[in-house]
């Protein structure tokens, strides 16, 4: 079963059925699906994304999953965190979307980092990776806020030349600007 993460302002969840609506103001938006391709692309109406969720669902084995991030005091859901499996490797790339209305607060960083502490503290994980397009200045930046590492560039995943950034377990002792430690309910 997958845990749920809290952290000063969020609350990173399981997905729920009950969440479609939501999740397609984050995933039926152009402007942040463009940055996801060729992994998952737009998704046009609630149904469809009724079905990604199933399908995350079914496809999620642990500590790879997908998780809603809401927030704590209003219980929105504004976005969504993941950790998935780089196939045909077992590395572990952390990803994060969040709703237009909720960039610039803060959130992806929060979410980030509690992703990346839970999944080194509570699953195993010794490194993370992000995979980010060289245009892409906004994951970038949140990458960097979380405490990873720009390693170089890549065209290992995807078939597309991306940057590559990391952070390992050994890592999060040495960011003393790493957010607060999440607990996890």
């Amino acid at each position: 079963m997958k845990p749920t993460i809290e952290t000063e302002r969020l609350v990173i969840r399981p997905w729920r059925d009950s969440d479609a609506s939501d999740a397609l103001v984050i995933y039926g938006d152009e402007q942040v699906t463009r940055w996801l391709t060729p992994t998952m692309s737009w998704v046009p109406n609630v149904l469809t994304m009724r079905d990604v969720l199933h399908r995350w669902k079914a496809q999620d084995v642990a500590p790879a999953s997908h998780w809603a991030v809401e927030l704590r005091d209003t219980r929105r859901v504004v976005g969504g965190v993941a950790l998935l499996r780089l196939a045909p490797w077992e590395d572990l790339e952390i990803g994060w979307q969040l709703a237009r209305t909720a960039w610039g607060h803060g959130y992806a960083v929060e979410a980030g980092a509690a992703l990346a502490d839970w999944s080194m503290h509570h699953a195993g994980v010794e490194e993370l990776f992000a995979l980010v397009g060289s245009t892409n200045a906004r994951a970038a930046g949140t990458a960097k806020r979380i405490g990873m590492e720009l390693i170089g560039e890549t065209d290992k995943y995807h078939d597309q030349h991306l940057n590559l950034y990391r952070l390992r377990h050994y890592d999060l002792s040495y960011h003393a600007d790493f957010p607060q430690r999440a607990s996890e309910t």
